[in-house]
């Protein structure tokens, strides 16, 4: 029986192993994270943030305008108070136009006056051409006189009947053109009574939100008096005053790390605007950034820019935050052996938050190296990249 289970033994020694029974050691060279064949490496920048400033702004309104009284009279309505919105166009107040009203009324007479007036000089400048031998000593009847009288008053030497006809017809042509421009006159004179009467109700120049109120209702107002301050609260800025050797830092259209004290969010704005000039006081120049939509934060709150210094300090290592993986609750990073060209597990002292997407480290790697960007879970050391 021993020889029967020795020989038993031996043959299946001797059998060739199936293709799905390979020993472990012959595929412990297999990428073990076929879960994600594709990986994007990225070489390790540096940023000085040693020489970072975070300057103390306010939030503003992009649009702040102050409407005044453009005609004078008794305030009858206000709509509305202070942090009430408005959509372009809605009436916020209105002015006693009882008065204007009257004079419209008076240069509808004008008009009317001026039109008849015109009726009649051009009736008198057209006689002065059809009939210019008429007179009123004889009822209106041509001078059936003049072929007798005008050749004897011409030979006279009395007068000259031809440029008496000419002079009549200019004075009937002149009293016509008179006529027609006090017609004009008053016609813009009630365009310009008509824009009083349209100054006398304001209105929302754009969407927005009263600001200040100048007046309550009833009270009688002056032409020029302000009447109240009205803002754009759906398109805020956040604008502050940066010293003169950090303007050079800047770039337009760039944004920027701020953080809204009020509901204590950091938000990333764009960088809008650069004033032309500094001030000589503070040597600072005035900048502007346009938040985002939305924000959930009102016009006079402080607000916190972070900018960076360029090309001074020390170097920072930055990495982007899909490329950080924890292992025993330590963050940690795989970085490529630029040798061997494989990958090594490196724990790493993470910085402050560099950006919504990005983050500096203390410790454990240095600038230039490269790394994974996007490892997964199956990842490990000594893989081929």
């Amino acid at each position: 029986m021993n020889s029967s289970i020795a020989f038993l033994t031996t043959l299946a020694l001797l059998l060739p192993l199936p293709s799905s029974a390979k020993p472990f050691n012959q595929g412990s060279n297999q990428n073990p994270a076929n879960l994600n064949s594709t990986y994007n490496i990225q070489q390790v920048f540096g940023l000085s943030l040693d020489k970072r400033a975070l300057l103390g702004g306010k939030v503003i309104s992009s649009a702040k305008v102050t409407l005044s009284a453009q005609v004078s009279g008794d305030v009858l309505t206000i709509t509305g108070k202070e942090g009430d919105m408005f959509k372009r166009g809605a009436v916020l107040i209105t002015l006693e136009q009882k008065s204007i009203q009257a004079q419209r009324d008076a240069v509808y007479a004008e008009i009317s006056s001026a039109n008849e007036a015109l009726r009649n000089a051009g009736v008198q400048y057209s006689q002065s051409i059809v009939s210019p031998n008429s007179n009123s000593m004889f009822g209106g009847v041509p001078g059936m006189f003049s072929m007798f009288t005008d050749p004897m008053v011409k030979m006279s030497g009395r007068g000259d009947p031809d440029f008496d006809k000419f002079a009549n017809r200019t004075s009937r042509y002149t009293s016509y053109q008179q006529a027609k421009n006090k017609l004009t006159q008053a016609r813009l004179k009630l365009k310009q009574v008509e824009e009083h009467l349209k100054d006398a109700t304001v209105v929302a120049p754009f969407d927005g939100v009263i600001v200040v109120k100048n007046v309550d209702q009833g009270d009688i107002v002056q032409s020029g008096q302000v009447l109240m301050k009205f803002a754009n609260i759906k398109k805020l800025q956040v604008e502050l005053n940066v010293p003169s050797r950090l303007v050079t830092s800047l770039k337009l259209n760039k944004r920027y790390r701020i953080k809204l004290d009020m509901v204590n969010i950091v938000v990333n704005a764009k960088l809008s605007q650069i004033y032309p000039i500094a001030d000589n006081n503070k040597h600072s120049v005035k900048v502007k950034f346009d938040l985002p939509e939305n924000v959930p934060v009102l016009v006079g709150a402080y607000a916190e820019v972070e900018i960076f210094e360029i090309d001074s300090g020390s170097l920072m290592p930055v990495i982007p935050e899909t490329a950080i993986i924890w292992r025993s609750s330590l963050p940690s990073v795989f970085v490529i052996n630029p040798q061997t060209h494989k990958t090594e597990l490196r724990f790493v002292r993470l910085g402050e938050q560099i950006s919504d997407y990005q983050k500096s480290v203390l410790s454990g790697l240095k600038i230039g190296e490269k790394i994974v960007t996007n490892p997964n879970i199956m990842m490990i050391s000594g893989m081929d990249i």
